[in-house]
Formats: C-alpha cells, structure tokens, sequence
C-alpha cells in the first residue's frame, strides 16, 4: 500500500491529477483503502493540524451521482477548515466542488474510549456548512470506490457558520438547506435525506473501526453529507449555503 499513498502524495504536492496504474488499483478492498489514506494522514501529520472529517455519500442524490451505496470518510486538515464567511484561492484546488452541508462540532468533554451515545453530551453545535470538494483524478467515474477512500474521498476544505446547540433544534431530520451560487439556487435539500437523520450519519461515523492513532477528538468538525449534488466551480464564483435555523455561510473563489 505504501507505494500507492507515496503517488498520491506526490501528485498531491505538485497539484497534479493523480494517476495510479490499473493493476495496483484493481484488487484494492475497502480496507485497503482506508488503509492507504492513513499512510497519506501519518505524512502530513508530521508537519500538519487536523481538525476537520467529511462523511460522503450519505444521501440517495450523492450515491447515485457517485454510484457508490455506502458512506464514506476523509480527513481535512485544520488550515483547510474556516469558520464563517471566507475566501479562498481557486489555485489552490485542481477542479473545485461545492456542497451544501450539515455539520457537527463534537463537545469539549467528547473522549472517543468512552463517548457513549448521547447525541447532547457529543454535540457541541449543529452547524451550516460548504465542503469543497476537490476531483483530483483525470475521470473520477472510472475509479473505484476504494481508491477514491485512498485519496480522503475528495476532501479539501470546509466552510462552516455560526450554528445552534442541539438542545435549541426540534429535529434535524427537518431542516430545510439550500445551497446558490452567484444568488442562483443550485439545489436543496432536507436533513431526512441524509441517512434518515444527520445523527445516523454521525451515528455511522462514530461506529467506524479509527486507526488508534487517527480518532476523532474533541473539537473536531464532522461534516455529516450533502444535501445537494456536488456543483463544480469557477474563479470568482461565490456559494452561499443556507440551513433553516442553524443559519448561513458563504465562500468566494478568488
């Protein structure tokens, strides 16, 4: 696996769409995958922050967009999460996406050895959300879901807004989320889209089998699916994404 996590890094580094040959990739399992990705998270950690997680394909628009039928991770490191309205660097990204996301931050007391499940004690705030998302391969349809997991599952960078305490929402399952860009309306959604219930999806998350050395802590964001199809992006175009009762949040390609 070492071998594969070395090219993606290496594309990574030079901006480059990353290409891995057929019979590397071919045979890879889910596991290996997500195995690669912790190589690739061990490198940059040695010199990087994270404090951010996106799980994909949470809702029936991205799995069947995507035509994967299961939810998937990755890891977003703290320089590439900003709190409320920002701009960011078209440059930085190969092909920039956009989605329009509900979000957690886990509580300052969250320990992930003895978490328990009450969704009040885990959550600090639901929060608003844009994941960029970014497609760093020549064509994206013809990889397989475990090489997409390798590479953090197109993660890059989250936007995230003000938000609510949990104790102050009725029921996620019926926020309404709408996402625009350039004051056009791209899409929309509802929480029930993801997994039923965005505390699914959070749900799912922390059940997942984490590298002991690679866990969610305290603080940390999770952003928990789209409820709009991925929009792919252009210089100077500005997202706005807007969710009932946790608020708003906008990002500008500069």
């Amino acid at each position: 696996m070492k071998d594969i996590s070395k090219k993606i890094i290496n594309f990574n580094q030079n901006k480059e769409k990353i290409i891995i040959p057929i019979n590397e990739k071919k045979i890879m399992s889910i596991e290996d995958g997500y195995t690669i990705q912790n190589e690739v998270y061990k490198h940059y950690s040695k010199t990087e922050e994270y404090n951010s997680w996106k799980i994909g394909c949470t809702t029936d628009v991205m799995q069947k967009y995507l035509k994967i039928p299961s939810p998937c991770l990755g890891r977003v490191k703290k320089k590439e999460t900003f709190e409320g309205n920002s701009i960011v660097d078209y440059e930085n990204y190969i092909r920039p996406g956009v989605e329009c996301e509900i979000a957690v931050i886990l509580s300052k007391n969250f320990d992930y050895y003895n978490k328990g499940n009450n969704h009040y004690n885990l959550i600090e705030k639901v929060v608003p959300c844009i994941e960029i998302v970014d497609d760093r391969w020549p064509d994206y349809k013809n990889e397989n879901t475990p090489i997409l997991i390798a590479d953090n599952f197109f993660a890059s960078s989250l936007v995230f807004g003000k938000g609510s305490t949990l104790s102050n929402l009725e029921d996620l399952r019926k926020l309404r989320g709408k996402m625009s860009i350039n004051n056009k309306l791209v899409g929309e959604g509802t929480g029930k889209d993801i997994l039923g219930d965005p505390l699914n999806a959070l749900d799912w998350f922390l059940s997942f089998n984490f590298n002991k050395d690679n866990h969610p802590k305290a603080g940390d964001l999770i952003s928990l699916g789209s409820l709009v199809q991925t929009q792919w992006v252009q210089k100077n175009d500005k997202v706005k994404v807007e969710i009932e009762k946790i608020g708003n949040v906008e990002v500008k390609f500069n």
